[in-house]
C-alpha cells in the first residue's frame, strides 16, 4: 500500500499539500499513514502543515507565557 492520494487535504495556513506521515506497519505488514495533519488553532481553525504547526507552537507558548505574566501582575 503506498499514499492515498485522495486521503492528502491542504493546510489551513498555507494552502500546500499536508504531507502523510509514515506511521509504522500494520499487523500484516501493511504501512499506515497519517493523513490529518496538525491542530492549527489558534492561528486558523482547521488542520496545518508541519512547517506552519511551528508557527502555531510559537504562538501557543507566547499565550501561556503572556497569561503567566499578567497573573503575575
Amino acid at each position: 500500500m503506498s499514499i492515498d492520494k485522495s486521503k492528502i487535504i491542504e493546510c489551513c495556513i498555507c494552502k500546500k499539500d499536508i504531507e502523510p506521515q509514515f506511521l509504522g506497519n500494520d499487523g500484516d505488514g501493511k504501512p499506515v499513514y497519517w493523513y490529518g495533519g496538525n491542530n492549527a488553532e489558534p492561528i486558523h481553525d482547521g488542520w496545518c502543515c508541519n512547517p506552519c504547526n511551528q508557527i502555531v507552537l510559537a504562538e501557543r507558548m507566547a499565550s501561556i507565557r503572556i497569561a503567566q505574566w499578567e497573573k503575575n501582575q
